[in-house]
């Protein structure tokens, strides 16, 4: 992955989000690869429930919490309209043996919940121009991306317990996670629960949770989602030992493009029964 960050850029960047996404950084920085980072965590549940496969299908309900932004605010991003994003989760779950209830198919046993948006670096500036900001939301980026996983446990940045840095050696999937959580992410977001505990309203961790995660920067989210999902896809439900990092060559990005059929042939053409309850955890909150 490229790195570049001279200081008389940075304005340029901030004040405007959409042209960096784009020609701007296109320019500067020459076309970046699409990587995408996915991670599956399995509770102590959920390692009793093997994962869906075309052959043996799991039928669902679902709820989407829509889009976030769950880490620093920036301005600009167009996210595409939320049908398109459930469409494409839908679609690549359906693949996968992640099937939506309908009145003629078996009954339900799980209950998934999407989100998906942004997971921002949220940095803060001193009065120095020409010094490098601090990064207020690494810890949250590296736990996303997996760094548990990896040897990163709660305590790596916990300032009374955390290894001094120069002083430790960290193996290289560490290493990679650390540099790479500098960065802005696209994220999507799908938990399982056990419908039948979730219906008793029963408080238990998800079955498993599946992050996908890919650098937004020199990329439009709608143009990369259904590349994260069709790389990222094929873990859920599947425990990941370690974060699945792949590198997406040109080749690979025209067959996930939107509208491609691969992506949609798994589902009907029905409206998808998903309930949109983001309006309420907003007002919850």
């Amino acid at each position: 992955m490229r790195r570049f960050s001279p200081a008389f850029l940075i304005p340029a960047l901030i004040a405007a989000p959409a042209l960096g996404h784009a020609g701007l950084v296109d320019l500067i920085l020459g076309k970046r690869d699409l990587e995408v980072i996915t991670v599956t965590d399995l509770s102590s549940t959920g390692n009793f429930v093997p994962a869906a496969t075309p052959d043996q299908p799991q039928y669902y309900v679902a709820a989407s919490l829509g889009y976030r932004d769950l880490g620093g605010y920036m301005a600009g991003i167009e996210a595409p309209p939320s049908e398109v994003v459930l469409h494409l989760i839908s679609a690549e779950l359906a693949k996968q043996g992640y099937v939506p209830s309908t009145a003629h198919s078996p009954a339900p046993t799980l209950m998934l919940v999407y989100t998906w948006g942004t997971l921002n670096a949220e940095n803060l500036y001193g009065g120095d121009p020409s010094a490098p900001p601090t990064q207020l939301n690494r810890g949250q980026i590296v736990r996303f991306l997996g760094g548990q996983k990896v040897g990163m446990d709660d305590n790596f940045f916990n300032p009374l317990t955390a290894p001094v840095r120069g002083l430790t050696v960290y193996n290289f999937e560490a290493e990679r996670i650390l540099d790479v959580a500098r960065e802005s992410f696209y994220v999507i977001v799908v938990s399982a629960y056990d419908l039948e505990s979730a219906l008793q309203k029963k408080r238990l961790p998800p079955l498993w949770t599946t992050r996908i995660a890919a650098p937004s920067l020199g990329f439009a989210m709608g143009d990369v989602f259904p590349a994260m999902l069709a790389i990222g896809g094929a873990q859920f439900g599947r425990e990941t030992p370690r974060p699945v990092w792949i590198n997406a060559n040109d080749k690979f990005t025209p067959s996930v493009t939107l509208g491609e059929l691969r992506l949609v042939e798994y589902l009907q053409d029905n409206p998808l029964p998903v309930a949109d309850v983001s309006d309420a955890v907003i007002e919850k909150k």
